[in-house]
């Protein structure tokens, strides 16, 4: 194994750390700052380009150009720089993770058996961190994705009756949903701002098998 340097806020390091990339997998930045994210995605991008790596597979996100966020932008915008750039390309957009659940109140749910949430017909395409990690490796490693733009999502939308019900399977016990329109949370002043309720098969394809639902994340969970 070789080990190389590169740093997003070190462009010079970036065309010695990928050279002789034949697949060059593109993790988004981690940082909250969008225009500094932007400018160590350009940099990314332009590090690979003077490399000459093979093609780029960068995680995106889910129906990037129907969200209204900063983050929205800043993926459509390195999509469009991964695409200038004359690379091949694949690109991976990511539904939020299955990680959401922990942000609507299931534990407090369990406890009283009521999944508490605002008002509103509120709807999710989340996936499990394990069936996007299988996608990108498929993608890695097999041909015929280049210049691909994959929706990995889940196969098909759920709602906080389904989380309720997936809740009461996996304890035993009754819980419903109930709106209460004196409940706030992060998670559902973000919602609108973001294509949840479309779906692609794209993430079941690229798996090979049936994706985990809510059910299977809830299993993992210490109840």
């Amino acid at each position: 194994m070789e080990v190389r340097y590169g740093d997003y806020d070190d462009p010079a390091s970036l065309p010695a750390a990928f050279k002789d990339a034949d697949t060059l997998l593109f993790i988004s930045s981690p940082l909250r700052d969008e225009e500094a994210r932007l400018r160590q995605h350009r940099a990314a991008v332009e590090g690979a380009a003077a490399a000459k790596a093979g093609r780029i597979v960068y995680t995106s996100i889910a129906y990037a150009e129907r969200g209204r966020l900063p983050l929205h932008e800043l993926h459509v915008t390195t999509e469009r720089l991964i695409r200038e750039s004359g690379l091949e390309y694949t690109i991976l957009r990511n539904a939020y993770y299955m990680d959401i659940v922990e942000m609507l109140g299931w534990r407090e749910a369990l406890a009283g058996g009521v999944l508490l949430s605002p008002p509103g017909d509120w709807i999710f395409n989340a996936a499990a961190r394990e069936d996007l990690a299988a996608a990108a490796a498929a993608v890695l490693t097999e041909s015929g994705h280049e210049g691909r733009v994959y929706e990995l999502t889940a196969s098909r939308p759920w709602r906080l009756n389904d989380l309720a019900r997936a809740l009461a399977e996996r304890s035993g016990r009754p819980v419903v949903h109930r709106a209460d329109p004196a409940m706030k949370g992060m998670v559902y002043s973000l919602l609108p701002l973001s294509e949840t309720a479309a779906v692609s098969t794209d993430l079941r394809q690229l798996v090979g098998a049936p994706l985990r639902g809510l059910k299977e994340w809830l299993a993992d969970q210490k109840m």
